[in-house]
């Protein structure tokens, strides 16, 4: 049999470091394997590895400060993304919204192949939150739904980046 590189190692047992990040919609957690990213998540990812984080992680809670302060709009950081071929297509899209932008799962379907639905589920699968931008896409008629960090995560993240004015969910 022969030996395995220590990398595919590393992807398959290795132990992964998280960190989080404040934020003004709530605690951000960041996972990487040591070299890329890996998840990105409203909800608590587990302890991690102890030890010093990695460069990578550091650079990730720095461009996640940014984002939230208003100082960045777009990530550039090294992700690791496992999913089906179809799934990769829709992030792949997704990572090319700019921005202040929005496009509805149908146009999303339309530029990658499948349906709004499938388009949708690829959304909700995506494991990297913010950093590849699922919450920029919005139903028909401009309806928000469906966003796993809740849909008044996703209502407050179109309104910092400009997409939503405030006043058009201003309560009576």
């Amino acid at each position: 049999m022969p030996a395995r590189s220590s990398r595919t190692a590393l992807e398959l047992f290795g132990p992964m470091y998280v960190a989080s990040v404040p934020s003004p919609i709530g605690k951000v957690y960041i996972e990487s394997d040591g070299e890329r990213i890996t998840r990105v998540s409203f909800d608590a990812l587990g302890r991690g590895h102890g030890g010093r984080p990695p460069k990578v992680l550091k650079e990730a809670q720095e461009q996640l400060k940014a984002y939230f302060a208003g100082r960045r709009r777009k990530f550039d950081l090294p992700l690791y993304q496992v999913g089906s071929t179809y799934r990769k297509a829709v992030w792949t899209q997704l990572a090319e919204l700019p921005f202040g932008s929005a496009i509805t799962y149908e146009q999303l379907a339309t530029k990658v192949g499948g349906n709004a639905r499938s388009a949708g589920t690829a959304c909700g699968d995506n494991p990297l939150l913010l950093v590849v931008p699922c919450h920029r896409v919005v139903g028909k008629n401009g309806l928000l739904s469906g966003y796993a960090g809740g849909i008044w995560r996703k209502k407050w993240l179109l309104e910092h980046e400009g997409v939503l004015a405030k006043e058009l969910f201003a309560e009576a």
